[in-house]
């Protein structure tokens, strides 16, 4: 988009007209400075003097007359990459460049400044106006946040893996050491029911054989809800099956799983997130959307994952889930969060009376073998 330039004031504009302009240019907060075509300096208000007090090879008469880095990436300025000698050129403003220019005390500031040409009499345009405003404590504020935040992130990656390591270790005793053992119970238990003969003693032990298979069946139930060993040995595709098939017996909903594509594998971490991410959504439906039917598709590339959990249940208002999060239920935040970490990301949208879906989405580089 292309600013209008900013006209110089006439240079038979009235006295009244110039004192009050001289007036407003004073008392601005920003710094303003005016150059010619040739960089040098026609006017400065207060504020640019008290921005470039102290500046190491200032020069007052030229803007920029010192040094200067670019402020995001610590590449030093050339001389004709200022924005003056841009926007002069090219007869455009250049607006909200954040610059870094060094004190004689050794000390940087972090300069927001824009370019704006102007244009008198003629067709070329006689100089540019700068506006400039120190930002320093803002942006040193802004890299203490985005070191925080990134101290943050790797602290929730790594509570996430101790977290699923963890995981990992509780269901695999569960399965290997205690379910070894009740599976042997089991065998001795069915023995003495064939041996037992009529009697009490064989109604005991018939008794004791069901409840051994429902402890079974609920080690498994908890193995799988800590983590499938499935996701492990053959990927979220297997581990999703294994979450789904025990709801076949639920009579309030039904569950379909559905598979795009060629089953692949995909690094671990991905892999997890995908997995949990449907848990999640999975449960999440099933308790409080009052839904008949959830569905969950998988779509699988070797450069792509894509899990999307639909239901037909009540929906929401995107306002309900604001409240719902500033009360404490991170569901979805936590969802997002999950495949952040892993390098996708994870979106919800519902609309009421019309269910809601939860789409995560992974890019992938390399597929693991």
């Amino acid at each position: 988009m292309r600013i209008p330039s900013v006209p110089l004031p006439a240079h038979n504009c009235h006295s009244a007209t110039q004192t009050l302009f001289t007036q407003v240019l004073s008392h601005l907060p920003e710094g303003i400075w005016v150059c010619d075509t040739q960089s040098h300096t026609l006017h400065r208000n207060p504020a640019a003097i008290a921005i470039w007090e102290g500046v190491r090879d200032a020069d007052v008469s030229r803007f920029p007359g010192c040094l200067g880095w670019w402020a995001d990436t610590g590449r030093p300025i050339a001389e004709d990459e200022w924005g003056s000698t841009r926007a002069l050129k090219a007869g455009e403003a250049v607006l909200d460049e954040r610059v870094e220019i060094e004190t004689t005390s050794g000390a940087r500031k972090v300069l927001l400044t824009s370019y704006i040409p102007l244009k008198g009499g003629g067709s070329a345009p006689p100089g540019c106006l700068v506006v400039i405003k120190d930002i320093t404590t803002l942006f040193r504020t802004e890299q203490k946040l985005r070191g925080a935040e990134a101290s943050l992130r790797a602290l929730s990656q790594r509570l996430l893996e101790v977290q699923e390591a963890e995981r990992r270790h509780i269901a695999l005793e569960l399965h290997d050491d205690i379910g070894q053992v009740v599976a042997a119970m089991r065998m001795h238990l069915a023995h003495m029911v064939e041996t037992a003969g009529p009697g009490p003693l064989a109604g005991m032990a018939s008794d004791v054989l069901q409840m051994s298979d429902q402890l079974g069946a609920r080690l498994r139930q908890i193995s799988l809800g800590l983590r499938p060993l499935e996701l492990d040995d053959f990927g979220v595709m297997a581990a999703l099956r294994s979450l789904v098939a025990p709801l076949g017996r639920h009579p309030a909903v039904s569950v379909r799983l559905v598979a795009e594509g060629d089953e692949q594998r995909y690094p671990p971490a991905m892999e997890s997130a995908a997995y949990r991410i449907a848990q999640e959504a999975l449960s999440n439906a099933m308790q409080h959307s009052g839904c008949k039917t959830v569905l969950i598709t998988v779509s699988m590339s070797p450069a792509l994952l894509q899990v999307t959990v639909t239901d037909d249940g009540a929906g929401f208002e995107p306002e309900s889930l604001m409240a719902a999060q500033r009360d404490g239920h991170v569901g979805l935040a936590g969802m997002q969060e999950r495949a952040r970490l892993a390098g996708g990301s994870c979106e919800l949208s519902s609309e009421v009376g019309r269910g809601s879906t939860v789409l995560a989405l992974f890019g992938v580089d390399a597929v693991v073998p």
